[in-house]
C-alpha cells in the first residue's frame, strides 16, 4: 500500500465519531422521556429443588411488568434476552461458600409484527404466543434446570441454591446498549432467596441389565 493509499489514523476518527452520532440520532426516539428514579421491580421467588438420581434440579420464578420502553422496543423489532443462573454451594466455616454445580438458561422474547405474535426461544423450545403477557409467562418461568452432578454431591449433606434473573444487556445491538445502559428501565435483575436442600438422591429408574 502507498503511502497515499494508507488510512488516515485522524479521518477514521472523524468518520467513527460520526457513526456512533448517527447511531444515537436513530435511537433518540427509543429512549424514555424521563428517566425513573429507580430500576423497575423484578419479584424473585425462592427456588424449588428436584432431586433425581443423577443429580439436582432447580426450577425458579420471578415476577414483574415490562415496562413501557421495553415493550416499544420490543414491538420495533429489538428482541429482548433474559438470563436465569442457579447454582448450588455448600457454606464452608474457614473459608468462602464452595461452589458445587451451576445451570443457567438464556430466554429470548421477540415480535413478529407480520404475524402479531410474540415467540419465546429457551433452549431449543421455541413457542408463539398471541398475547405479550402469555410471552411473559413462559418468560417468568424457569422449569427443572440442572444445577449440580450427582457425582459432586454427598448423601446426608445439605447444600444451597441460589442464583440471579436479568435482562442481559450485552445480548442488544451495541449502539442499543451504549443508549439504554444507564437508563433505570432497563435495570431488570433480581437475586433468589437462597433455599437449602438434603441431599437423598432419588432411585434410579433406570432397567437393570
Amino acid at each position: 500500500m502507498s503511502p497515499s493509499q494508507a488510512p488516515d489514523p485522524k479521518r477514521r476518527c472523524l468518520l467513527a465519531a460520526a457513526g456512533a452520532g448517527a447511531a444515537g440520532g436513530l435511537l433518540q426516539g427509543w429512549a424514555p422521556a424521563a428517566v425513573a428514579a429507580a430500576a423497575a421491580t423484578v419479584y424473585a421467588q425462592p427456588p424449588t429443588v428436584e432431586l433425581r438420581a443423577d443429580g439436582a434440579y432447580a426450577s425458579a420464578s420471578v415476577v414483574f411488568a415490562l415496562p413501557i420502553p421495553l415493550e416499544d422496543a420490543l414491538r420495533r423489532g429489538i428482541p429482548l434476552s433474559f438470563l436465569t443462573r442457579l447454582r448450588v454451594t455448600q457454606a464452608r466455616w474457614w473459608w468462602f461458600d464452595s461452589t458445587l454445580g451451576e445451570g443457567h438458561m438464556l430466554t429470548r422474547l421477540g415480535y413478529e409484527p407480520l404475524l402479531d405474535k410474540y415467540r419465546v426461544s429457551a433452549g431449543a423450545l421455541r413457542t408463539t404466543y398471541s398475547s405479550l403477557d402469555e410471552a411473559l409467562d413462559q418468560v417468568q418461568h424457569i422449569s427443572r434446570l440442572k444445577v449440580a452432578d450427582a457425582s459432586v454431591l454427598k448423601a446426608g449433606q445439605r447444600y444451597e441454591v441460589g442464583g440471579s434473573f436479568e435482562l442481559d444487556l450485552s445480548r442488544l445491538p451495541r449502539p442499543f446498549q451504549l443508549n439504554v445502559g444507564s437508563q433505570a428501565d432497563w435495570q431488570l435483575q433480581a437475586d433468589f432467596p437462597q433455599v437449602s436442600f438434603l441431599w437423598t438422591p432419588a432411585p434410579s429408574t433406570a432397567p437393570h441389565a
